[in-house]
């Protein structure tokens, strides 16, 4: 039985790649995690995601 993708939430149909920011450079970076759109199918994700990590 297959996991859950680590890094990769669905949001409304559609699926992003996420990264939470470390809480020691958060002051720098603005931001409490970093998202990026990959794409609405889940195929396409999986193979766009490693490149967006």
């Amino acid at each position: 039985m297959a996991g859950k993708v680590r890094n990769m939430v669905n949001r409304s149909g559609r699926y992003y790649a996420r990264l939470v920011v470390p809480k020691d450079l958060r002051g720098f970076v603005g931001k409490t995690e970093l998202r990026l759109p990959l794409c609405g199918g889940y195929q396409q994700a999986l193979k766009l995601l490693p490149s967006a990590v």
